[in-house]
């Protein structure tokens, strides 16, 4: 068990990719929260520079409005640096309503034109992460979850919910294969030679299926390809897509009969959210994938006060 939840980590984790040390990450902040930050500013922020001296110094802090998981400091002190910044919180760290966040010294006019961005970044962040740890403990931490690539942020969106105790899934296109509904079609549904065509192209290859027979020729097919193959040594995983917990179960009993179970990972996606997570818990498969955790997420309410 230890050696497959391994494997998991492996195939659905990047966390360690998502810091401000990795260039590609840092640059991908601050090119998008300073397009962020330019469209709101425009030509000036007209309020500020009318009615604050230039060169005006102030004090301020950002105080939580109610309970959560926060996530965001690392990505808020890269956008800041010209300010001097002491955080009371840590990132993952859980808090209250009225928690002291973030003090923040320095040039008034840059910290009031940058409050909406700043408090946008925080608060959405930490609500990814407040959501995804909320719907663990839906699931009394028996089965991991994962993000998706629907995101409105991407690469931040899934920092927080790793934030939160999930798992990232793909950064990106260029991470593994998925081999999706419209490729299967296109294709026409010929699993097997699919996944011959695919192999020893990524170190992770996961393919989408619809149903019992489907996942049954899919481990079959991967079984094969294992055998004769992959050369590679890839990671592979099936995607049980929009298929409900009782299914989910069936296929895994299934899977284990037919000796298929250790030759595949296993994900249940689609059509899954906090009114049926629960449904979940025990289903078998090794994680689940929500785009409930970065599409639709409340904010985490928090604001800047002047000291």
């Amino acid at each position: 068990m230890q050696l497959r939840e391994s494997l998991v980590l492996e195939f659905w984790d990047r966390s360690k990719e998502i810091n401000i040390k990795n260039k590609s990450y840092s640059d991908f902040v601050l090119k998008l929260q300073t397009i962020l930050l330019k469209t709101d500013l425009g030509k000036a922020d007209l309020t500020t520079n009318s009615l604050i001296k230039k060169n005006q110094d102030i004090s301020a802090v950002i105080v939580a409005k109610e309970n959560g998981i926060l996530a965001g400091l690392e990505e808020f002190r890269l956008l800041n640096k010209d300010l001097k910044i002491k955080s009371f919180r840590y990132d993952g760290e859980k808090i209250e309503k009225n928690d002291l966040i973030i003090n923040i010294e320095g040039n008034a006019r840059k910290i009031l034109e940058r409050e909406r961005i700043n408090t946008n970044l925080l608060q959405r962040m930490s609500g990814i992460a407040t959501q995804t740890n909320f719907l663990l403990s839906r699931l009394d931490n028996r089965i991991k979850i994962a993000a998706t690539r629907k995101t409105l942020w991407g690469r931040i969106d899934k920092k927080a919910v790793s934030l939160g105790g999930g798992l990232t899934h793909r950064l990106g296109l260029s991470d593994g294969i998925i081999i999706k509904d419209n490729h299967l079609k296109i294709l026409d549904y010929n699993i097997e030679e699919i996944l011959r065509r695919i192999n020893n192209k990524s170190k992770f290859v996961e393919i989408e299926v619809e149903n019992e027979n489907q996942a049954i020729t899919a481990a079959k097919s991967i079984q094969k390809l294992k055998k004769n193959y992959n050369k590679r040594k890839s990671l592979f995983a099936i995607m049980l897509d929009k298929i409900n917990a009782q299914v989910v179960k069936s296929i895994v009993k299934e899977l284990k009969g037919q000796n298929l179970y250790e030759q595949v990972l296993l994900e249940a996606s689609g059509n899954i959210a906090p009114g049926n997570i629960g449904d979940y818990k025990e289903c078998g498969a090794d994680i689940i994938s929500l785009g409930c955790l970065t599409n639709s997420a409340k904010i985490l309410n928090m604001s800047l006060e002047i000291e």
